[in-house]
């Protein structure tokens, strides 16, 4: 799962599908997929524009603050509003520096279909995919929404029942353990987790 997180995380709004959605979540994911891959696959822009590109896309559909408090997990409730923000920023940060370049390159290159399965659950909404990478390798993804206005938000993902939010929820857990929440935001900011 490791090289396909980071296609999933900064790209995951943002891949390619033969499948003619039915559902507006479905249908949300198609164009955040054709309009990523527009990018990604836009010669003109150096990598850097790119980024900031996908960066300024997804900001639009990535829930940041609620990823941020489940990857953290119950001790969330225990950060201040400015902690909060903080680790926000910083979680956010970490994350597109760590795989901005491969989100690119896996979206560039992936083959996604969007599956017809849909799971729904009062405003919560669970969209499929399969994502093909070059090698050949095949995964379903599973990615979270719910709806706030028009929108449908990402919250988290699964990569074959794995959950994102889960796997770093360890490692902030342990992290908050050994140095406390003003540590573990310290480490975030300077990049000190692994690579998923």
């Amino acid at each position: 799962m490791n090289r396909l997180i980071p296609a999933i995380i900064l790209a995951a709004p943002v891949m390619a599908s033969a499948y003619a959605a039915a559902h507006p979540a479905q249908e949300q994911m198609q164009q955040n997929i054709d309009a990523v891959l527009k990018i990604a696959r836009n010669n003109a822009l150096s990598e850097a524009q790119k980024v900031k590109q996908v960066e300024q896309y997804a900001d639009r559909y990535l829930d940041y603050e609620r990823i941020s408090a489940f990857a953290v997990g119950a001790p969330w409730r225990q950060f201040t509003a400015k902690q909060k923000t903080d680790f926000i920023a910083a979680f956010k940060e970490m994350v597109v520096s760590m795989y901005a370049h491969s989100a690119l390159v896996g979206a560039a290159d992936a083959k996604v279909k969007l599956l017809p399965k849909m799971t729904e659950n009062a405003n919560k909404f669970d969209v499929f995919s399969e994502i093909q990478t070059k090698s050949g390798n095949k995964y379903e993804v599973a990615y979270q929404l719910y709806k706030i206005g028009p929108v449908y938000k990402i919250y988290n993902f699964r990569v074959d029942g794995a959950s994102l939010v889960t796997i770093y929820r360890n490692q902030f857990n342990e992290l908050i353990k050994q140095k406390g929440i003003d540590g573990t935001i310290a480490a975030v900011k300077a990049k000190g987790l692994k690579k998923q």
